[in-house]
């Protein structure tokens, strides 16, 4: 049956809701595949003019054919029947019939926190994103996002370059680069991790995709956390689908004034729990971090410039000239400290010459 699952799937330009009515007239997949071209011809005569693309499918491909061509591209695909279809998933009313990746699915055992926010975001959020999305990694959870500009992709490359897995859910085929620009992001994330997509191999990133991708990744999620939100905006659809689905949700606070504050301060009015720092973030959705973290750092020999430049560092990025300034280091002593911490992950930097505690 999985193949006739590929193939209704596969159909350009045909959702859910379409798939939904087939279903119900044709009982399942295969018998949507063997309808006849008299049967969809009154579909269309009723007003479902979209069984036209149907019946041209039909006529195109076959189930076989279809799952050859996607494989050829490296395309995998996964039924609502399957046994290992997402169980974070299966229990939605909504949940897609099918799922097209590149790379793996989510793991079943490990917990996952989607991180979304703005895309024209600010430095401030960008660093707190990375920072979640780097704790997350190390505390050996898995970041699900969007792939998209600003806040979605500075915390997947944060994760990937922590040495974590992320996935993202695309509101185009898996097989078109969008944005064009995350290129290394995308090839990144295949490797480690992988895209994802309900609508089919092939299809263009069209605006009305986004929202509805956005239940995908509130879906897949058991925290999700908004980080820079305007009022109204997609973070704030998938915060309200991760809440209608019963997930976490929490979001990082913000000033009154600031318009990329509104829709994260308006969802921690609603009821969304706050952010008051990374680390009480990490330790409620992680509650063994700590313990492995201090075992981790108390094995790790660290030298007195070391443990004096460690201690130097927080949550927020300080830059090389201010560590200078307060371990009264040399430029050179503090340069081959710092790559040192990092080569032990115990510290990471956020962009040139800025350093937080990892």
């Amino acid at each position: 049956m999985e193949q006739y699952w590929e193939w209704l799937c596969s159909i350009p330009g045909l959702y859910r809701m379409q798939q939904e009515i087939l279903l119900r007239c044709f009982r399942n997949p295969e018998g949507v595949w063997r309808s006849s071209g008299h049967e969809l011809s009154r579909l269309a005569d009723r007003g479902y003019t979209w069984a036209a693309r149907v019946r041209r499918f039909q006529e195109e491909t076959d189930p076989e054919k279809t799952v050859h061509r996607n494989r050829e591209k490296g395309i995998q695909f996964i039924s609502c029947e399957h046994g290992d279809y997402p169980k974070r998933l299966s229990v939605l009313e909504d949940r897609p019939y099918g799922l097209f990746y590149k790379g793996e699915l989510p793991e079943e055992e490990q917990k996952s926190v989607a991180i979304v926010g703005a895309r024209m975001c600010t430095r401030y959020g960008k660093a707190i994103a990375e920072q979640i999305a780097a704790r997350i990694a190390d505390a050996g959870g898995q970041v699900i996002s969007g792939a998209a500009y600003g806040i979605d992709g500075a915390a997947q490359w944060a994760a990937l370059e922590n040495g974590g897995k992320s996935y993202a859910v695309l509101g185009c085929g898996v097989d078109r680069c969008y944005p064009a620009s995350h290129a290394m992001l995308l090839e990144r994330l295949e490797k480690n991790g992988g895209l994802i997509s309900e609508f089919p191999p092939g299809t263009r990133p069209l605006r009305h995709h986004f929202p509805v991708r956005n239940r995908i990744i509130s879906g897949l999620a058991d925290t999700v956390a908004v980080v820079e939100a305007r009022r109204k905006s997609g973070s704030l659809i998938t915060a309200e689908y991760a809440a209608a689905q019963g997930k976490h949700v929490c979001a990082v606070p913000g000033r009154m004034e600031d318009e990329l504050s509104e829709g994260c301060n308006e969802l921690i009015a609603q009821g969304a729990d706050v952010i008051l720092s990374v680390d009480s973030m990490i330790r409620m959705i992680f509650p063994d971090y700590k313990k492995r973290k201090n075992e981790l750092t108390g094995k790790t020999a660290l030298a007195p410039s070391e443990k004096l430049v460690y201690s130097s560092l927080g949550l927020h990025p300080k830059s090389i000239w201010e560590l200078e300034e307060c371990t009264v280091m040399s430029l050179a002593e503090l340069s081959g400290t710092l790559l040192s911490l990092e080569m032990k992950g115990l510290i990471r930097e956020t962009e040139r010459s800025y350093y937080v505690r990892q």
